[in-house]
């Protein structure tokens, strides 16, 4: 929005320095886009002159020679352009004048005949696009004045970028009104007076049929009006607001839209089929040619202004051409409401007809404003166009029903700010915005908004407010307290050190993934959480597709992966440290660390397609539990019921009795569902599990005598891991046992149904001395008796 800064002069005292106003603006959420200020040598090189005589130039067919008098003296001037003529009231260029292009006058000769300056198009000094003519200024003017002032261009214009919430901003003195709150200023004489309504009643009936999409309708009849070019104020302020000037009627219409923000609309009254004016919707089937000439067909929804032939305006949009201000109007009948914004922006959007009074309507305009614009417009049509106001203000409709109180505590403001604001000094910032401040016996105060604020609605809204008017740079950056308990969060800090240290090593790259996900992708995986666990809603997500919080890490991963294949990068090793979340009151928050694996690596032997597979998984949690400080390998057990995982490569990690995660092949229908080939392998374990295991490894000097190794192959059933075998090794509780592992598994011809065979390798060593073949073999023995007897399971030749 385009604002001359010295119509916002009239109406605040005091006014700083535009720059410092412009500053202040933008500081407090209005955001001011360029201020444009006046080239001096164009200001003050514009003067009025009169043509005294004018005749053709002697040696050019095009040119005209005429002799203006600028006030001081009578000069030549050369001109191109053919709209004038001898008496005319015109724009002088002295010589010196900088124009806004760029070019200076200078005195010269042109085709012989001597020019000192130029009868200036409003192109030439920046007041439009036509250059074929000369501005003709009013005959009343006398030769001599400053021009640009008279033009309004030797004032600096703000250009203001204004937010759909501040409607209220939306005319010069609704700017007036906020610029008068950011800086402490009052308001002159001319914002204070409004215009005495006319005495009398209205004698045009108006009846209001959707009261809910027309809370209030006013009008007033004007008669006898000459319509005309408006006076050369008028003109100078709406070109520099950026509008057009058009007649004397319509001008006034469009002025105080942009003085007061409340739209108008001019009828011919004479064209209307009266005598009664209805606001209705337009019912099905329903049309009207528009002020543009083009005919709308209409919904059975739309407002329209009607007589008694049809629609005449589209209601906030457009008037109807039927019943236009013409050259031939002498009567008048002038429009101001309130319409639904809902409504005229359903109506506006539908038909691709945006306007400046649908913008202002769409946004709010003020009750308080309705009748007090209306009237001042009456009055200056009857002023400039010779017409007198014939009767009183017609009114219809309930209007806006009184804003209620709202409550605002101290306590709530000291609390969104984190910044102490004594309540006295948030009265008065209230006050400063036209709110109604009262204090209650508990010490809250309550405030009812402006009429003009259709934005403060909670008490949120004045707490912003305050904060706005106070200055956002007056509250101090103050870290918020944070509870916690050290050791556990110092534990959990270093255990994440050297988890992402560790998988660094092993080749993994780190990802960094946002805590939202899609509600799809939490019913795919529900992570280290109970399946029963319902994800966590974000009541403002950044994307539709952003939802809720995280309930698994995988969903983060796989987008990476999927990121990865997209760019042509086919083999991903990739893992996540990062928190998830879930309505759990056991675990409504989890530290987890996550990895993936896909893609072709190298083979590891014969028949080996170099694919991952779940030891490789295996392999990396190993890893994480090591690099954590645990001593010895978790253990590992079937894992089924996940509906994410494949029911033939999924298993729990065990720590003890403990769960500490779970690794796997992604299942392939959910690969699909992602638009991802497999195979994908992941695990998901809980740090902060790990980091308060109790037992940490210890350092234990290289050994001094060599080990001897048995390796023993044992006949096991289907559903026996070789990690329970494992776990029996380890608790026959022989001290000269140093290693267990397992190295091969067969099945298939020379076995029993239901058996295969698994091979170890175990490992004995003592501390002090070089074990004798005797003391392995009985070490030996000792374990295998304490497997077989445990499990009964057979050793094999």
């Amino acid at each position: 929005m385009r604002v001359p800064y010295g119509w916002v002069r009239e109406f605040v005292e005091g006014l700083p320095e535009v720059g410092e106003v412009a500053e202040r603006l933008t500081m407090s959420g209005l955001e001011v886009e360029s201020v444009s200020r006046p080239d001096p040598r164009l200001v003050e090189g514009l003067v009025t002159a009169r043509i005294v005589e004018m005749g053709k130039h002697p040696n050019a067919d095009r040119l005209t020679l005429c002799r203006v008098d600028d006030g001081s003296e009578i000069v030549s001037i050369v001109c191109g352009a053919t709209n004038h003529r001898a008496g005319d009231a015109v724009v002088l260029a002295r010589p010196g004048t900088v124009l806004p292009d760029g070019r200076k006058i200078s005195r010269s000769k042109i085709r012989g005949e001597e020019s000192r300056g130029m009868l200036c198009s409003p192109s030439e000094i920046g007041l439009g696009e036509d250059p074929s003519g000369i501005i003709i200024l009013d005959p009343s003017v006398t030769p001599g004045q400053n021009a640009a002032r008279l033009l309004g261009i030797d004032d600096a214009i703000l250009e203001i970028s204004v937010t759909p919430n501040r409607g209220d901003c939306l005319s010069v003195r609704g700017l007036a009104r906020e610029i008068a709150a950011i800086c402490d200023l009052g308001f002159t004489a001319g914002f204070r007076n409004d215009t005495p309504s006319p005495q009398g009643l209205g004698r045009v009936p108006i009846r209001i049929e959707a009261a809910d999409a027309c809370p209030l309708y006013t009008g007033v009849e004007v008669r006898d009006v000459r319509i005309g070019p408006s006076p050369a104020w008028l003109v100078a302020r709406l070109r520099a607001s950026g509008l057009r000037p058009i007649n004397n009627v319509v001008d006034v219409t469009n002025y105080l839209l942009w003085e007061h923000g409340q739209p108008l609309h001019a009828f011919d009254a004479d064209l209307l089929a009266g005598p009664e004016i209805s606001v209705a919707r337009a019912g099905a089937g329903a049309s009207i040619e528009t002020l543009d000439g083009q005919t709308r067909r209409l919904e059975a929804n739309d407002l329209v202004i009607r007589d008694r032939a049809g629609a005449v305006a589209l209601a906030g949009v457009m008037g109807g051409a039927r019943t236009a201000v013409r050259d031939t109007t002498r009567n008048l009948f002038l429009e101001s409401a309130i319409f639904a914004p809902t409504n005229v922006r359903a109506t506006s959007r539908r038909l691709g007809l945006i306007s400046d009074s649908s913008y202002r309507f769409e946004r709010g305009v003020d009750p308080a404003g309705v009748e007090r614009t209306l009237v001042r417009a009456a009055t200056l049509i009857a002023e400039i166009a010779g017409g007198r106001i014939d009767g009183g203000v017609c009114r219809a409709g309930p209007g806006v029903p009184a804003r209620s109180p709202i409550r605002l505590r101290p306590a709530r403001i000291t609390a969104l700010l984190g910044s102490d604001v004594p309540r006295d000094e948030a009265s008065r910032l209230l006050v400063r915005l036209g709110a109604e401040v009262t204090t209650s016996a508990d010490g809250s105060m309550a405030v009812t908004a402006p009429s003009h604020r259709h934005d403060l609605e909670r008490e949120v809204d004045l707490i912003e407010e305050v904060a706005r008017l106070r200055g956002y740079d007056t509250i101090a950056a103050v870290a918020p307290p944070l509870t916690r308990t050290e050791p556990v969060s110092r534990a959990l800090g270093a255990a994440a050190a050297r988890v992402r240290s560790a998988l660094c090593a092993r080749g993994l790259s780190e990802v960094v993934a946002l805590s939202f996900c899609s509600p799809d992708d939490n019913r795919r995986f529900h992570g280290l959480h109970e399946p029963a666990a319902q994800p966590v809603c974000v009541e403002n997500p950044l994307r539709s597709d952003a939802g809720e919080l995280r309930r698994s890490l995988l969903p983060g991963l796989l987008a990476a992966r999927a990121t990865n294949v997209r760019s042509g990068t086919q083999r991903s090793d990739l893992f996540l440290v990062a928190r998830t979340f879930s309505s759990s009151a056991s675990a409504a928050e989890i530290d987890a660390v996550g990895g993936l694996i896909a893609g072709p690596r190298r083979s590891r032997g014969p028949g080996d397609a170099g694919e991952p597979a779940f030891w490789d998984i295996k392999g990396l949690v190993d890893h994480v539990v090591a690099a954590v400080g645990w001593r010895t390998r978790p253990s590992w057990t079937p894992l089924s019921g996940r509906a994410d995982l494949h029911p033939r490569a999924a298993a729990q990690a065990c720590i003890g009795d403990r769960v500490i995660g779970y690794g796997g092949e992604i299942h392939p229908e959910v690969l699909a569902a992602l638009d991802l080939e497999g195979p994908v392998l992941v695990f998901e374990l809980d740090l902060g599990r790990l980091a308060a295991l109790p037992e940490r490894a210890r350092y234990r000097p290289v050994p001094r005598f060599p080990a001897s190794a048995r390796d023993v192959s044992l006949l096991v059933g289907e559903e026996l891991t070789a990690g329970r075998v494992l776990e029996e090794m380890q608790g026959a509780n022989e001290p000269l046992l140093e290693s267990a592992a397992v190295f091969d598994e067969y099945r298939g011809a020379g076995l029993p149904a239901g058996k295969r065979a698994l091979a170890f390798r175990l490992t004995y060593r003592a501390e002090d001395r070089t074990l004798t073949d005797e003391e392995v073999s009985e070490a030996h023995r000792h374990v295998l008796d304490r497997v077989v007897t445990a499990l009964g399971v057979e050793p094999r030749a």
